[in-house]
């Protein structure tokens, strides 16, 4: 029972990291949209092997990195700004989010019962991701290791206000 315990617990892990991955790639479809107009994009949440995807969605094995792809050049620097800065905004909100709930269960769910349990860790671990997730795309820096040479997203914003795009 214990192995099915911890397989659960990683699949789950697992689900939530691809999930959050996923809803920043989102964030910047969002903010496409709205500085654009335009409603022609793609998204790639993860890295590594394709699992499944729709012309629009497309989930890998490795819940680390992913990808906004507009359909047509972001014209204006405004709008390139308003595209790079709505993942880490969708992280940054789904943080404070999960930080709330976190510290709101024990106001609504009976302390001790395994429900709490599970949404105490279930919060606390979302909380902690997606604060790290927005740490570690809003810092201009240069990812060597994970996706391979690309830039964050604070940095790309930097290299847009600078009029290096």
């Amino acid at each position: 029972m214990e192995h099915m315990y911890l397989l659960v617990r990683i699949l789950l892990i697992w689900l939530l990291c691809l999930l959050s991955v996923f809803l920043h790639e989102l964030g910047h479809a969002l903010g496409y949209r709205f500085s654009t107009g335009k409603a022609k994009w793609k998204v790639i949440a993860g890295s590594g092997l394709r699992m499944f995807g729709t012309s629009r969605y497309i989930f890998c094995l490795i819940p680390a990195g992913g990808y906004f792809i507009p359909g047509e050049e972001v014209g204006t620097n405004r709008a390139k700004i308003i595209t790079l800065a709505g993942g880490p905004c969708v992280s940054l909100m789904q943080g404070i989010l999960y930080g709330i709930i976190h510290f709101c269960i024990p106001e609504f769910v009976q302390p001790g019962s395994g429900l709490h349990e599970i949404l105490l860790w279930v919060s606390a671990f979302l909380f902690y991701f997606n604060f790290f997730q927005f740490l570690f795309t809003v810092i201009p820096i240069r990812y060597r290791i994970i996706c391979k040479g690309h830039k964050s997203d604070g940095l790309q914003i930097i290299h847009v206000i600078r009029g290096k795009s």
